[in-house]
């Protein structure tokens, strides 16, 4: 084993005038602290749950974590558990497989087993759990982890260290094209490291070394003029989706993209909607910019000193680094957001308070199920007019105007989803539920989407999939609490906690045929069993065309 020093400085990309290249994961020392980028990279991941590898598909992977064929949010949970803390203890591959299988094993999520392909309604003899596969699941997102908090070290630091040399292990391992890519020297922002910062393929084991220009001086080397010649170009196919392209050789299928990159351009926090009801609830889907917008959101990048269209590590007057691109301006679902009225104003008034910031302090805002997100807000008064900009990994949002109308206009503790948009929280879930009880409440009350998971159970049970959200109605819950408020047939009390749940319970649970089958509106209805915070639900949901409505909801 190698001394914790020397592995750190691989994997945290301080430059030495010693070529180095990334450890593999078996080599990281247990109870290493590893850079805090790459814990942070892989907890800001959401779950996906997908049969196929090619189900979440290329850079979906930096937003989501996904295994094949591990079909229950159990199972997803524990394999995340388990990665978690080997990134983040820097645990080793043995360790892992040592204490992740007996639970595998345990849920019967081991060996092959015939499963239903949703995608094709075929059942197939498929390999679950294997100590290959948790070496896959291990190398891979140890390995992407590490790249990704690198890359936002790397750009940190790109003044003092502007270059970057391609480095492969050169252990006769290699890849033919990453062996001919090795020592590939190039500014950090060229294009080529869109493609080719690795890892560019499964077990890859290259990374990408900074370099300044004194370093290169001292050891005779040169900036390239250009990338190296491209290899040829193969076709590839996704058969799950029937996507087509081009990769150059060398390459992997689904690998052609800089998981830094794309990292970085998701910590750029999205706007905060006026209300939560605006959108649709996915992330990620590109946004189309007329040229005043584009305009415009080059003019924010400008007072940071971002070329347009870049993005970047920006450090704050304390040295707070904020992460700084067009992302701030598209809106969950892919839509362009700017600031209302005079744009071009407010964006010079959103800029100049983070650039050149009178005061800056922290505000606490109740965030998704009441947990509480710390956000740094920035302040500035010019001419009589005081500009508030709030920012946090989660999104950003912004007032201006005098005193006594940001007071009235402003609320800090609005809670909002860890996409950037405003929500209700669990919180606020309970108080609808309890208002609903004396009939003081809104017709109905959106708790969040509709998870992947319950929405192949639906089209499984041949139901329309296509609904947005999870839903309180009022009288449903009056009903509820009315008749299952109390000790009934071996049955616990229903509470507003409870009926709070309800989304957790949809979207985690067993959903099957409900009895009857249509609601008196014609619409069909499920039937549910989940097991949330130690209690055994079963619920019925009534499936529409924009929402899940929860109907009945009984605890054991």
């Amino acid at each position: 084993m190698k001394p914790f020093g020397i592995v750190f400085s691989k994997l945290s990309g301080i430059p030495s005038g010693v070529k180095h290249d990334m450890p593999s994961p078996e080599e990281l020392p247990p109870g290493g602290v590893p850079p805090e980028e790459a814990v942070a990279f892989f907890r800001s991941k959401g779950f996906r749950i997908g049969f196929n590898w090619q189900d979440v598909f290329k850079a979906e992977h930096v937003r989501a974590f996904t295994v094949a064929k591990a079909m229950s949010r159990d199972i997803l949970e524990d394999i995340r558990a388990a990665v978690d803390k080997a990134i983040a203890e820097g645990t080793t591959l043995e360790t892992f497989k040592a204490e992740l299988r007996p639970t595998l094993e345990a849920k019967g999520w081991w060996g092959k087993k015939v499963m239903l392909d949703p995608a094709t309604g075929q059942h197939e003899l498929v390999q679950l759990g294997s100590p290959r596969r948790l070496k896959t699941i291990f190398d891979t997102n140890v390995r992407t982890a590490y790249q990704a908090g690198k890359w936002e070290r790397i750009q940190r630091t790109k003044k003092a260290f502007p270059f970057l040399e391609y480095s492969s292990v050169m252990d006769g391992r290699e890849r033919p094209e990453h062996h001919d890519w090795d020592g590939t020297i190039l500014p950090v922002d060229d294009p080529w490291w869109d493609t080719h910062y690795g890892p560019c393929d499964w077990n890859c084991r290259c990374t990408a070394i900074p370099r300044s220009q004194r370093m290169l001086d001292r050891m005779g080397r040169t900036v390239d003029d250009q990338p190296p010649p491209a290899n040829d170009l193969l076709p590839w196919t996704n058969s799950r989706t029937g996507e087509t392209g081009m990769l150059e050789a060398g390459i992997g299928k689904g690998w052609d993209y800089n998981v830094g990159k794309e990292y970085l351009r998701g910590l750029a926090p999205s706007p905060l909607p006026e209300s939560f009801d605006q959108g649709p609830d996915e992330v990620g889907a590109s946004a189309r910019l007329s040229s005043a917008q584009s305009g415009l959101i080059d003019r924010f990048l400008k007072a940071f000193g971002i070329a347009p269209g870049g993005e970047a590590i920006w450090m704050d007057k304390e040295g707070w680094p904020l992460s700084i691109g067009r992302g701030w301006f598209i809106a969950p679902g892919g839509r362009v957001q700017l600031p209302g009225g005079a744009a071009g104003v407010a964006i010079d008034r959103i800029a100049a308070a983070i650039v050149q910031p009178d005061r800056i302090g922290w505000v606490w805002v109740r965030g998704r199920n009441g947990r509480t997100l710390l956000m740094r807000r920035y302040a500035r008064t010019s001419a009589g007019i005081t500009t508030l900009v709030d920012v946090g990994r989660d999104g950003w949002r912004w007032v201006s105007g005098r005193a006594s109308e940001i007071a009235a206009a402003y609320d800090p503790h609005q809670a909002r989803d860890r996409n950037g948009r405003w929500t209700s929280g669990h919180a606020l879930a309970i108080g609808f539920a309890t208002a609903a009880s004396s009939g003081d409440a809104p017709t109905r009350h959106r708790l969040g989407p509709v998870s992947d998971h319950a929405r192949a159970q639906l089209t499984r049970l041949g139901l329309r999939a296509d609904a947005k959200s999870v839903e309180l109605g009022r009288d449903d819950v009056r009903h509820i609490l009315k008749r299952h408020g109390r000790d009934s047939r071996g049955q616990k009390p229903i509470g507003a906690e409870d009926i709070a749940n309800a989304r957790t319970i949809f979207n985690r649970g067993i959903i099957s045929h409900g009895t009857p089958r249509l609601s008196r509106s014609g619409s069909p209805m499920v039937f549910v069993s989940a097991k949330v915070g130690g209690h055994d639900y079963s619920a019925a949901f009534q499936i529409g065309k924009h929402r899940v409505k929860l109907t009945s909801l009984r605890k054991r």
